[in-house]
């Protein structure tokens, strides 16, 4: 009876193993995917088809951990910026990601409530008027920080902040890395 035991434990633990394997090598690929997607995006809880959905992804030595999305709100400076590109060039183009530790900002904010962390994102084209901003935060980054909040900046430092959004918490230890895209729907 033993011997039965251990050979159907053997199974199982080989049938989980073969599991996370094929999951992990999948994931670039359901990404890749997923922000091919023209999906139709509310802008601040109304029905125009346009706004932005920030996805966080935490991996934990290089496995999918948790995925959330949260639809956001693009932020009044935001807007104004955004109708300044058209005719002025001066404006800063929007690629700095940031997230923080803070949570209470809407469309009036001007910064995150709490910033913890910024980097420069890149930029990637989706679709004919779509296009993502990512960046990865990479393991030995954290010690701990629940992120609750997070945004576009154009710049490294201060700048205008595009969108925001606190819907998050995701405690990070020091073996967690963070995948932040933000996804802009600007047309269908």
């Amino acid at each position: 009876m033993r011997k039965k035991e251990a050979v159907i434990g053997f199974v199982l633990v080989a049938l989980l193993v073969s599991t996370v394997g094929y999951m992990i090598a999948q994931q670039n690929e359901i990404t890749r995917l997923r922000l091919e997607m023209n999906e139709i995006i509310p802008f601040n809880d109304n029905d125009r088809e346009w706004g932005a959905t920030i996805y966080l992804r935490v991996y934990r030595s290089g496995v999918l951990l948790s995925e959330e999305q949260h639809h956001n709100v693009i932020t009044n400076a935001g807007r104004t910026a955004l109708r300044g590109h058209i005719g002025d060039t001066a404006v800063a183009v929007w690629d700095y990601i940031a997230i923080g530790t803070g949570s209470g900002g809407d469309a009036t904010s001007t910064t995150l409530v709490s910033e913890a962390f910024r980097a420069q994102g890149a930029y990637a084209p989706v679709g004919s008027y779509n296009f993502t901003i990512t960046y990865e935060w990479t393991a030995g980054t954290f010690s701990g920080e629940t992120i609750t909040e997070a945004g576009v900046l154009n710049a490294a430092a201060a700048g205008t902040l595009l969108n925001y959004d606190d819907s998050f918490s995701r405690t990070l230890q020091s073996t967690d890395s963070l995948e932040v895209v933000v996804n802009f729907q600007v047309g269908t």
